[in-house]
Formats: structure tokens, sequence, C-alpha cells
């Protein structure tokens, strides 16, 4: 019988230069890699539909145009204290969804978080040194990383903490020295202009900033090779945040008396704000107790660190993992030996690219449970999870289990991160991101954006020879910030942009139904829901906003939504606080002149109310 001869195809497909270009390690294959995923998170956050979160419709919109329209110091506080962030980051998303068709503007964000996957691959394959199926598995825990609860939620929208995530992580697999134990200025300067950029863009990266100059010190060379390393690679990240985020605060300074006005307001004493530091606490550990578990604490419950639950497990199994593989490590030591966490040698450039890596996320998030507590601020980490899971795992275990547990552990939290896949609020598309209907006639001479609702990306649309200013909001209101917005209201006709009250409890049961329908799901899961649903008792008892439903007829427990306020009840509510509000500063509000209006992100409605303000009688 003739020997099977295998086709052209076939011999190139075994051939050893052709698997060679196939591999992580050849540029080419890091290019198709990385422009395959890329090209996938696009599609998804296509899928996904128009973003339409919190933040985008208080200030990313708004802060652009009002950076591209001069608008700093002519309006106040429209986006509450949110309005004097940087804005940089937001002028290319503000553009692209008012000059081209929404979706393109979608498939792009994706795009570009999908970047991320190129330098999480690349350290990871860094890492990896010594292990013979890297080639495979840098690419394959780059990927777990995409799979994430923090990266998902982002997918696709304007929050900032996905899209600068690839700067940041740039910079981290650049700082890494080369084999030789070098850093070299090709690598290093670039290093440090992804790093400045990153936090000039959005200013939380600060922490990661002094994260991976913790990691560059903590390497294991030189005191000289790594002080002159950290020193360049500082200078060019502060050359880069000058010239990208200088403007910025020195318009801030020049305008108000505060480059990061109204924060570290205590510093500056800027004379519109509080002396105060505008710190948001609510999300940090309440002491050293919770600080030592927060991991666990938030990873069962995910409203501890964020508005919107984003489910996962990874938090907890580094936890775990981190305890069992330090205690390992202590075995190891008393007995005399020492295994490479890889379980293979790594040579130099492996064990620097591990020392760094884990240097730099052990200090990201000490940083970030000190500074932050909030869980969308963990992007970068949770992008380099699975890694450092891999690691603790090959340090916790023999050999031998290693490998097929390490492998279970990054499945499960991936698969977790995708079944409890959430978002921040997204829409159905429309070839325009964002319409806005306005009353006919002429322009008043200011609007008074009343409350703490994300008002401000309809201001944009409205009529640019308005003033703008928010009252009752966010931000920290000084004397002297009250007084300037009675002069504002002084100079002529005056209009108050309230919330449609059925617009916030259609939102308000949507948000409700969403937690409602997670609770009852790890009821379920959890066997929770079953005999005498003790733990669902418990919540019922803690909550005004939802209700325990005991079974019936053989069925189990489940959560249900109590009764809430009706419209007539809420609308009367909610002129109320209007009310309240303006008469603060000595204002009054003409109910019976208000009217409702319609506006649109993508496909959904956000109708709006524009009333009459007076002065008080």
């Amino acid at each position: 019988m003739a020997a099977e001869v295998p086709s052209r195809r076939g011999r190139a497909a075994a051939s050893p230069r052709w698997r060679a270009a196939r591999g992580f390690a050849t540029r080419r294959g890091r290019a198709v890699a990385a422009a395959a995923v890329a090209l996938l998170c696009a599609v998804v956050a296509l899928l996904r539909g128009q973003d339409a979160n919190w933040d985008l419709r208080n200030y990313h919109l708004h802060n652009a145009w009002a950076l591209l329209e001069g608008r700093v110091g002519t309006d106040l506080a429209p986006a509450q204290m949110q309005s004097y962030f940087p804005p940089l980051l937001d002028v290319p998303y503000y553009l692209l969804a008012l000059h081209a068709p929404a979706p393109l503007a979608g498939l792009l964000l994706g795009l570009v978080h999908g970047l991320a996957f190129l330098p999480v691959a690349w350290v990871a394959w860094r890492v990896l040194a010594g292990d013979p199926r890297r080639d495979r598995r840098a690419p394959l825990l780059a990927l777990a990383g995409l799979a994430s609860a923090a990266f998902l939620s982002e997918l696709g929208n304007t929050m900032g903490d996905a899209t600068t995530a690839p700067l940041v992580l740039g910079a981290l697999a650049l700082a890494l020295p080369d084999e030789d134990g070098r850093w070299r200025s090709a690598r290093i300067l670039p290093a440090g202009l992804l790093l400045g950029a990153a936090v000039a863009l959005k200013l939380t990266n600060a922490s990661y900033a002094v994260a991976l100059g913790l990691a560059v010190l903590a390497a294991p060379a030189p005191w000289s090779a790594r002080l002159w390393a950290a020193t360049r690679l500082t200078l060019a990240a502060l050359a880069a945040f000058a010239v990208l985020a200088g403007p910025w605060l020195a318009t801030l300074w020049s305008t108000f008396g505060n480059p990061l006005f109204p924060q570290f307001n205590a510093w500056f004493q800027a004379p519109l704000a509080q002396p105060v530091s505008m710190v948001d606490r609510r999300w940090v550990p309440a002491g050293a107790g919770e600080a030592l578990l927060w991991p666990l604490l938030f990873t069962a419950d995910p409203y501890r660190a964020s508005e919107v639950a984003l489910p996962q497990v990874a938090w907890a199994l580094l936890y775990l993992c981190a305890a069992v593989a330090a205690a390992a490590w202590l075995v190891r030591r008393v007995r005399g030996g020492s295994r490479h966490a890889g379980g293979a040698d790594a040579g130099f450039g492996g064990a620097a690219a591990a020392r760094m890596s884990g240097v730099f996320f052990l200090a990201g998030f000490a940083l970030w449970l000190g500074l932050f507590g909030i869980h969308r601020y963990l992007v970068v980490l949770e992008l380099l999870a699975p890694l450092m899971l891999w690691r603790l795992v090959h340090g916790a275990l023999p050999a031998r289990l290693a490998g097929r547990a390490a492998a279970g552990a990054v499945a499960l939290s991936a698969a977790v991160a995708l079944a409890g896949w959430n978002g921040w609020g997204h829409a159905g598309w429309h070839r325009d991101a964002f319409r806005v209907e306005r009353p006919d006639g002429p322009p008043p001479a200011a609007v008074l954006l009343v409350g703490d609702h994300p008002h401000a990306w309809r201001v944009p649309f409205l009529w640019p020879a308005s003033t703008y200013a928010a009252v009752g909001s966010n931000f920290p209101e000084s004397p002297a910030y009250a007084a300037r917005v009675r002069r504002i209201a002084a100079q002529g006709e005056v209009l108050a942009m309230l919330s449609s009250p059925t617009a916030d409890l259609a939102e308000a049961a949507r948000r409700l139904a969403a937690r409602i329908d997670a609770l009852n799901r790890w009821a379920g899961w959890l066997r929770l829901d079953r005999g005498g649903c003790a733990v669902m008792r418990a919540v019922d008892r803690r909550s005004r906003r939802i209700e325990l439903v005991p079974p019936q007829s053989g069925r189990r427990c489940r959560f249900a939504a109590a009764a809430g306020p009706g419209a007539a009840e809420a609308e009367r509510a909610g002129l109320e606080r209007a009310g309240a509000i303006l008469a603060r500063y000595g204002l009054a509000l003409d109910a019976a002149a208000c009217r409702e209006y319609r506006s649109w992100i993508g496909s959904k409605g956000f109708p709006y109310r524009l009333c009459r303000v007076r002065g008080a009688d």
C-alpha cells in the first residue's frame, strides 16, 4: 500500500518555519493575534449597543464640548463636580459621536479596548520564560484577562478605565528589562511617555504610575541601574503629563485658583468651592480587619465595591492562592529548598519580569484599596489577574498538580465573569448617538440644572448663548458659588432643568429588577431558596426595596420588588425637592409652567422637563 503523501498545504503546516511564524514569539504572530482580538472586541462592542452610562450623561460628552467651545469659566459646573475632570480623553468620542454614525464610534471604542490584549500577552510571555508552552499559554492568559468582570463591564463604553488600560499595560511591558538586565532608553522612555499619557487622560491612573515605579525599583538588578531606570521612567512620564494635562491644569488654576478644582480644595482654597478635599470614602474598607479580607468581602457582595454588581471570583481565588503559596514558600525555606513558581528555570529575564509584574500588581492593589475601593478602577489589574493566578497556583502546589489546577482556576474566573456579565447602561443603535428636543423661541439667559441627575449631556444641543449652572448637585458649593448663581439668575429669563419623574421611576425599576434577578440567580445556585430560606430572610429584613416572597405550591423562595411610590406621588415629591433646592438661592419654581421635552441616547428616550424660575416672593 502506497504511503500517503501530504498535500502542499499540509507540508507547509508541518514546517517548523511556518509554525514559528505563527507563534507569539514572532512579530507577525503577535500582530495577527492582537488584530484578531481587537476586532473581536470591536464586534462585541457593536453588539452591546449605544453607550448610555451615567458618567457619559453627566460629564464625558459635556466636558469635551466645553473644552472645544471655551466654556470653562462661562458656565458653572453643569456636570457637577465632574465638570472639571481632564476632558482630553473625551474629545475623540465627542467628535465621532456628533459627526459620524454612532455605531462607528462604538466599534472604534471596542477596538481600542481590545488593544490591551497585546501588552498583557507580552508580559505573560516574558514571565513564563522557561515554560516550553509559553507561546500558547501567554495569549490564552491574556484572553482570560479580557474575560474579567471590570473589563467586560466597560467594553465599548466611555468611562475611560478600559480606554487607558492599554497605555498603562504598555508601559509595564516596555519597562521590563532586557534579558541582559539592562533598561535601554529606546524602551524605558516610551514606557514613561505611555504612563504619563495614561495619568494625564485619567488621573486615577496615578496609582498605577506609583506602582510601576516601585516595580522598577524592585527588579533583580544593581541598585544604580534600577535608580537610573526609574529616573528616566519618571522624567518621561512627567514630560508627557505636562504636555497633555498641563494646559488644562493651568486653565483651572488661572480661572478658579485650584489646578484640580474642586478637588483637594482644602489645600488651594479656591473661593467657589468649600475648603474640603472631596475624597469619596464610601468604597474604602472601614478598618484594618475589613482591608485584610476585602478580596473575599467584595467577591461575596459586589455592591461593596460598585454601584453595579460585577460578579467575579478572581480576587477570592487570588487571595486564597496567595495565602497557600506564602505558606508553601515558608515551608520550602525552612526545609532549605527552592523552586521557581513556573516550574522551570526562567533565567534573568523571566525572573525580572515575574518580580516586577508581581510588585506592580500588589502595589497597585494596595494603593487602590487605600485610595479608591471602586471596582472598575481595577481594570488594569484584572487584565493581569489570570497571569498572577497562574503563578500563585504553581507556587502553592506540587508541579504534578499545578498545571491542571492553574488552568481550572483561570477558567473558573473567566466563566464566572462571563456568566455574570454586567454593564453600566446601553441603548439600541440610532444613526445619531444623541438627540435633544428644545423649546421654540428665544434662548433663555440661563438654565439651572437642578439636583444630582445627569443632565449635562443635553447642554451641547440646547442654546449656545445661554449660561448653564448646576444647583443642589454633588459640587461642594461655597457661599461664593451661591452668590454667583444668584447673579446668573438675575440676567434675564431663567429655566430650570428637571428630570422626568416617569423616566426616573422606570429607570429605578429597571435597576432594581436587574438586582433582584441577580440575587434570585445566586440564591438558586447556592441553594439558599430552599427550606427555611434563612439567608434570604436576613437580606429581606435589611432592605426596604426588596421583599421576600415565601414558597407557594411547592415553589421556592424568591425576591420581588417592594411597593414603591406611584407616578403622581413621584411628581409631587420631585417638584418639592426642586423647589427646596432653588429656595436656597432665593429663587422659586413656577410649577405650573413646567413642560416636558424628549431627548434620546441611541434609541432610548430620556425625557426631561424645563420649568420657569422666578425670584422668591
